[in-house]
């Protein structure tokens, strides 16, 4: 290929008057371009013009949303706007876009708010554990008023016996589905104006009004932990909705002190004995649909050393060397044995994606056995937090040396590099995930606003007052239950990514290099997690359609490297095209919408002397093809 443009860094990348005016003209400008960067597109001469041929069923009726957030810890001060120690200031903003988004329900991996386990006058006043834990509970309301759900599980800043009994009474959602209950209400917005906070801040951050009266139901089959112990009632659950089982995990302190067998509990050993119901909850669900799990602390992290299952990612554990440099003394760090059993349980039962928190680092990775056994590997997405306090990875390990120098990685440390694939990462920004499932796809959209925190010795990286946040998609990523996944180095050669529709649609990448070529903090180079899937054909396409993840490279860019997409066809007409959607669900031609090229059309195959833009027939492989700088939905069309 001789056009091997790859895109700007993320630094110098921009938007060019001709890319805005070409987006613009497609129906793609309004809703996808940020405003700030229109002013200095000018005046406008250029156009292109496509046929409308609508493309119906993408995404189909039956696709659905729901967001999901991380911890949202609010350390500082209260400063009016964030009481008893819950970054209220912070998921308001983000109720708002989630109601806006129609999302079904809003899920939370935890640590609620920063003092849910004990008394604290950290907000400047005096507060206790149940009023911070209340204090979440009532700011979901704007979501309840809506029709929007919440399920949240429990985190370790909510982790005390006493928090487990009043998270299960003012979640009462976990166990039932049932949504705005007036009892919990009143009891929450009485515990709130009675604090101290609300006197603080009832004319800055007053008490919501359930301005809806009326109890709902999401989610059916519900299930939790039972015999031995019940004391996971509520606290682990799972539960259907629409064509997916989501199962939540706890692994913290119980009522009764005792673990899921009815022994002494142990933080170290509660998920792990949970594995057989975990097992049986992902495996039970209907052929077809999807699984995704939740919990508070991650399979391998970026700062914190802890996990669910054990005080590091090791196999077994793990003897730790002193460390002259910080002054970290030799000691043995209890491993994660059953961390492997997991991985595998939700692999073989094709659950894909793993949700975690803890870290207020956003962390896109594939997290993978490193035993004896089948190998086997899930996706897990580390959320960025909406707290006023940021994370720098690698700073808590045993090579850590504070917030001076990041260093080697919690995989390099304990797992000799072998668990971990990164594939993004993005620290010091406040952000949440909106997940939409339609059919056999999932499509993970990550949007975060930078918060710029200050460091300081004694509590790390924060913000002490609430930012007006301004979002924007920072990466787009996901799956199908009926398509490949292909993990890729940077640079490697793409054209292994190949897969076959459900009507016999054939696709290829004919050329390209994999285009991921940034590092984390810890030097690890990222690579692309490239994604097949498929929509069954419709009337206005020739064949089966296709939907491409995970060859941006950058992020906050849909721009990727430069490759040939070629797709099969049925019936050859001289006017077919490889198309893609525009914002407005119309099929235009897939050259028309690239970043750095012109829409040219040539005849027969193609061959490595095509730049960005071209396309054309190929009769004797009965293909079309073109030459892109961007992935998402593609199908052949007629008439375009």
């Amino acid at each position: 290929m001789t056009d091997s443009k790859k895109p700007e860094s993320e630094a110098q990348q921009g938007l060019d008057r001709r890319h805005f005016l070409k987006l613009s003209a497609l129906g793609l400008g309004a809703a996808a371009i940020p405003a700030a960067l229109t002013t200095a597109c000018g005046g406008a001469s250029d156009s292109v013009s496509s046929s409308a041929t609508k493309a119906s069923g993408i995404p189909s009726s039956s696709a659905w949303k729901f967001a999901v957030l991380g911890d949202s810890q609010w350390l500082a001060t209260d400063d009016g706007k964030n009481p008893n120690t819950s970054a209220v200031g912070l998921y308001q903003q983000m109720n708002a876009t989630f109601i806006a988004e129609g999302v079904k329900f809003v899920v939370q991996v935890g640590d609620l708010a920063d003092k849910a386990s004990g008394t604290s006058t950290e907000a400047g006043y005096s507060t206790t554990g149940t009023v911070c834990e209340d204090t979440r509970g009532l700011f979901a309301q704007a979501l309840y008023n809506a029709g929007i759900g919440f399920f949240p599980c429990r985190g370790n800043h909510d982790s005390s016996a006493a928090t487990a009994t009043e998270f299960i009474a003012i979640f009462p959602q976990t166990q039932t589905g049932v949504m705005n209950d007036a009892t919990v209400f009143n009891t929450v917005n009485s515990n709130y104006a009675g604090s101290g906070g609300y006197a603080a801040d009832q004319s800055t951050q007053p008490a919501p009004s359930r301005s809806n009266t009326s109890t709902f139901t999401l989610g059916s089959n519900f299930s939790s932990i039972g015999a031995p112990s019940d004391n996971l009632l509520g606290l682990s659950y799972g539960f259907d909705y629409s064509n997916a089982r989501l199962v939540f995990i706890d692994q913290f302190a119980t009522a009764d002190g005792n673990g899921p067998d009815g022994n002494t509990y142990s933080i170290d050993t509660t998920a792990g004995l949970q594995q057989t119901w975990i097992s049986s909850t992902l495996s039970s669900r209907t052929d077809g649909t999807h699984a995704f799990v939740f919990s508070h602390k991650g399979l391998i992290t970026q700062q914190h050393v802890d996990v669910l299952f054990g005080e590091c990612p090791a196999d077994a554990d793990f003897a730790a060397a002193a460390n002259t440099t910080n002054g970290t003394a030799a000691k043995t760090i209890v491993g994660s044995p059953s961390l492997n059993a997991f991985i595998r349980s939700m692999a073989d039962n094709d659950a894909r994606i793993y949700f975690c928190g803890h870290d207020h680092i956003h962390n896109r990775s594939i997290v993978k056995t490193t035993d004896s056994g089948t190998a086997a590997q899930v996706t897990h997405i580390l959320t960025q937090s909406v707290s006023s306090k940021f994370y720098t990875p690698n700073e808590n390990n045993a090579y850590g040396n504070g917030n001076v120098t990041p260093c080697t990685s919690n995989d390099a440390y304990f797992c000799g590099g072998k668990r971990q694939t990164q594939l993004s990462q993005e620290v010091y920004t406040v952000g949440f995930y909106i997940v939409t499932v339609d059919g056999a796809n999932v499509t993970v959209d990550y949007y975060s606003a930078p918060a710029y925190p200050s460091y300081d010795s004694s509590t790390e990286n924060k913000i002490t007052t609430t930012p007006t946040l301004n979002w924007t998609k920072r990466e787009s990523s996901g799956y199908s239950l009926n398509g490949q996944q292909f993990v890729l180095a940077n640079g490697a050669d793409l054209s292994s990514v190949a897969d076959t529709g459900p009507s016999g649609t054939k696709m290829s990448i004919l050329d390209g290099s994999a285009y991921n070529p940034n590092s984390d903090q810890s030097g690890r180079t990222f690579y692309c997690d490239v994604n097949t899937g498929w929509y069954t054909k419709t009337s206005t396409t020739d064949g089966d359609i296709l939907m491409l993840w995970g060859l941006q490279g950058v992020l906050g860019s849909e721009q990727t490297g430069t490759y040939v997409l070629s797709m099969s066809y049925n019936t050859y007409s001289s006017s077919l095209a490889l198309a893609t959607t525009d914002s407005d669900g119309n099929w235009v031609k897939a050259a028309d919408a690239t970043f750095s090229g012109s829409a040219t059309a040539v005849t027969g195959a193609w061959n490595s002397s095509y730049g960005v833009g071209t396309y054309g027939i190929d009769t004797s492989s009965k293909t079309v093809w073109a030459v892109l700088d961007y992935a998402g939905t593609f199908a052949v069309v007629k008439g375009l």
